[in-house]
């Protein structure tokens, strides 16, 4: 069973009252909260989504898995946030291909901030300045699986593919098969390229209805969050992902 995300960022406060009629109404399951380190929230804030289950994704300051003094405080902050919002996960990316040389050095900085919550997410080929990432090739994904469940980043695992030339259809079917995610991200893009996009569903040539029979087959319950593009100061974007997405047959 499928259970449908929203994406927020802490500074979304404006959001929040349309997201808990939303959330009354059954258009969503749960929120993941991208914590934005400059619009922390602490219990009083979060008390209008009593009641919506949340995960957290950490700060993108911390993408380059590297861990001193600064970037333990952040994580810090981070730990504090999933507390205050009962979060059971934590999404953190892995690293990049200039940071992160192998798994080796992945493993030393997982060292200074394991937690029980953390979710390593799945990564492109190439984010969206061109610069290559660490954990996006199968064998180094199931070397952090041995240490981590996973996000697959539906759109991120397509573009991986693409930029190892790879059929991006089988290279779905195998990383959930490897990595068994109960946990997943998915926006649209295209299969022509291998730069991260991000894009609306709609958009692009992917055959979405290959992807939910896939996530369908998944035994069990799985989160799926859409990291759509917002457009506007509401969420009638992301309610229209989630709707196509929903009316897809499988």
């Amino acid at each position: 069973m499928i259970r449908y995300g929203l994406k927020l960022w802490t500074k979304n406060r404006d959001l929040f009252v349309e997201a808990v009629e939303r959330f009354r109404e059954g258009a969503f399951d749960f929120i993941e909260f991208y914590y934005h380190p400059d619009f922390p929230l602490d219990t009083d804030a979060l008390r209008p989504l009593a009641g919506i289950p949340i995960g957290v994704h950490a700060p993108h300051t911390l993408d380059d898995f590297l861990f001193g003094e600064h970037e333990l405080a952040l994580w810090n902050d981070t730990k504090a946030f999933a507390e205050v919002s009962n979060s059971r996960t934590i999404v953190v990316h892995p690293g990049y291909a200039d940071t992160i040389f192998g798994i080796e050095d992945f493993e030393h900085e997982l060292a200074k901030i394991d937690d029980e919550r953390i979710l390593i997410e799945t990564m492109p080929g190439k984010d969206a300045t061109g610069r290559v990432l660490f954990g996006y090739d199968l064998p180094t994904l199931k070397r952090i699986h041995e240490k981590k469940p996973v996000c697959l980043d539906v759109e991120k695992n397509i573009k991986a593919a693409v930029y190892q030339k790879l059929d991006w259809k089988t290279y779905l079917q195998d990383s959930i098969a490897a990595l068994q995610p109960r946990y997943f991200h998915i926006s649209g893009c295209t299969t022509t390229h291998d730069i991260d996009q991000h894009t609306d569903l709609w958009d692009g040539d992917v055959d979405w209805s290959f992807v939910k029979r896939e996530l369908e087959s998944v035994p069990g319950e799985i989160r799926l969050v859409f990291e759509t593009p917002k457009n506007g100061r509401d969420l009638r974007n992301d309610l229209d992902n989630m709707n196509f997405f929903r009316k897809l047959t499988s």
